[in-house]
Formats: C-alpha cells, structure tokens, sequence
C-alpha cells in the first residue's frame, strides 16, 4: 500500500504542479514547462550520451519527444514523493504537514537551479537567459506547486 501511496503522491503533485503552471499561462502568458525539450534531452542522453546540451532548442526533434519528457516529470514528480517518504518515515526530516511539503518544495529547486538549466546551457540560477530573476522565481513556484501537495497528501494519508 506504501507504494501505491507513494505513487499517487507524486502524479497528484505533479498534476498540481501543472495546473499551477495553466494558471500563471491564462494569468500573465508566461508558457508553462517546455517538457518536449526535457524529453529531447533525455533522447540525447540515451543515444548520444550527451548530458550538456547548451542548444538543446537548435537539436532535430525527435519523434515521441514530448511524451517521453511528460513521462520523466512524472517520473521525477514520483522520486519526489519516494524521497520525501523516505526522509519523513525513515529519517524523520520531514513531518506530513503543509510546512515540511513547503520546505521540500524550496530544497528541490536546487535541481533546476544548479543542474537542469545550467546542462541546457541556461547557466546556474538561469544566468544566461534575458530574465534570471523570472526563471528562477517561475522554478520557486513550480517546486512550491509541487512540494506542499506531497506534504499534505502523505497527511492526509495518515503518516
């Protein structure tokens, strides 16, 4: 029951995650997460074992790049779920409550921040696009999106 606990977890924070992501689209027209591009890169990862891509938008599509990239944020939105049960039933880090789901959320902006945007040639803290400050405040939102249902829902669960 854990897992399948685990793993409604992460799709429902996922889907938060994107409907948070509509919102700001309808809201100020700012595009929501380009997963199209996430799965190009992992589709160079695995045929080129290519991990830094600085031009990734300049690269050949490739065919089913979009759902393999919606496949790995869910997969990811998931591992999420998976470390912070882990953290929280084993390690005691984490409580289930709207607070730790809200800190979890801050720390995972780390990923983005310090991995994802500088290997898509981005820069660390999005140094390297026309608006840093923007990114880097749309990936805080996101990962706030995406933490604080993960700390609920394990509440709710009753962990």
């Amino acid at each position: 029951m854990v897992i399948l606990h685990i793993l409604f977890v992460g799709i429902f924070s996922c889907l938060v995650m994107d409907l948070w992501q509509r919102l700001v689209k309808l809201t100020y027209g700012i595009n929501p997460s380009d997963w199209g591009i996430i799965g190009r890169w992992l589709i160079m990862l695995i045929l080129k074992q290519k991990i830094y891509n600085p031009n990734i938008e300049k690269e050949k599509s490739y065919e089913n790049e979009l759902i393999i990239g919606w496949i790995f944020h869910y997969f990811v939105g998931i591992l999420y779920s998976l470390v912070f049960f882990i953290m929280m039933y084993y390690f005691g880090v984490f409580k289930a409550t709207l607070y730790y789901g809200l800190i979890f959320g801050l720390i995972t902006v780390i990923i983005p921040w310090f991995i994802f945007l500088p290997i898509l040639g981005k820069g660390f803290l999005a140094s390297k696009t026309p608006r840093p400050v923007l990114i880097c405040s749309l990936s805080v939102w996101s990962h706030v999106a995406i933490g604080i249902p993960i700390g609920l829902l394990f509440q709710l669960l009753g962990y």
